[in-house]
């Protein structure tokens, strides 16, 4: 009788220490499916801080960070941050933003600031799904492009890295920039100090190159501005015709200067034509 209670005994245990195993197994694989869902979510941007890069970088509020260097990114802001600080402060990250079922990439400087929030599953899984469909290029076969736009639409794209045209030959850069008011301000300069003393026209050929080597950019965006555009975009491209395809992302109904996509066109409404028999009743019920 002894025996038979410790054998029953016995058995609880085992029966006991397999229930508890099985339990641990499942808590650890509900915590691994948790932690396997948290890792999938995305960066979305809640709210810009006082002085946060994302208003720099002309983001907006629910955009979502899709990659940074070309690789899907689903870690936290935390890690994020660490990640941006890392390395020099001229070192530049390419980040792929997804906005409104579109995608676009911009470079930035260290942390974004601002406030971010995680994606939901369904969300985050749309977009890992159709980012597997883009191809991002390596980071240095992109350029920095600037878009201003007027109360048009009129967009104009140009890019911004350092030009050795506008150096040396700063009205031909003007030329292709069709920059005309300093283009003729330019050609006024050397036409007079040419004609004063040759000194002096070499004097102002090489004040012009040195202006021009460090603001040919601040020129390019002083000359946009002055044609009532303002600063609406700032994106990483590898091309002016991908730079303007980003753009027409971001706003499907904006038009280009020296435009290389499909100009968009809006659908004009016909006007009605009023139907002679109508008429026709209309004067029927006036006799009657």
């Amino acid at each position: 009788m002894a025996e038979t209670i410790d054998q029953q005994a016995d058995s609880f245990d085992d029966n006991h220490n397999d229930v508890s195993q099985d339990s641990g197994a499942e808590d650890t694989n509900n915590s691994d499916k948790s932690a396997e869902n948290l890792i999938q979510s995305f960066l979305k941007l809640k709210e810009h801080g006082q002085s946060s890069r994302t208003k720099a970088l002309r983001l907006r509020e629910n955009d979502v960070i899709a990659a940074i260097d070309g690789v899907s990114y689903h870690e936290t802001i935390d890690n994020m941050v660490d990640m941006l600080s890392s390395g020099d402060d001229d070192d530049l990250w390419l980040l792929t933003i997804w906005r409104d079922g579109k995608f676009f990439e911009v470079f930035t400087r260290g942390p974004l600031g601002g406030i971010f929030e995680m994606t939901r599953p369904e969300e985050s899984q749309m977009i890992e799904d159709l980012f597997e469909k883009r191809e991002v290029g390596e980071k240095r076969q992109y350029k920095i492009y600037e878009a201003l736009r007027d109360v048009k639409r009129v967009v104009d794209v140009y890019d911004t890295s350092h030009n050795q045209i506008a150096v040396f030959l700063p009205p031909i850069w003007l030329f292709t920039q069709k920059m005309w008011e300093p283009l003729l301000a330019i050609v006024c300069v050397y036409l007079i100090t040419f004609s004063v003393n040759i000194y002096l026209f070499v004097l102002a050929v090489i004040l012009v190159a040195m202006y021009f080597r460090k603001g040919q950019v601040t020129l390019r965006r002083s000359y946009g501005m002055f044609q009532d555009r303002q600063v609406w975009a700032i994106i990483a491209a590898r091309t002016d015709l991908e730079a303007q395809e980003m753009c027409r992302n971001i706003d499907e109904k904006v038009n280009f200067i020296n435009s290389l996509v499909k100009p968009f066109k809006k659908n004009e409404k016909q006007p009605k034509r009023k139907s002679k028999s109508g008429n026709v009743a209309k004067v029927t019920e006036q006799f009657t």
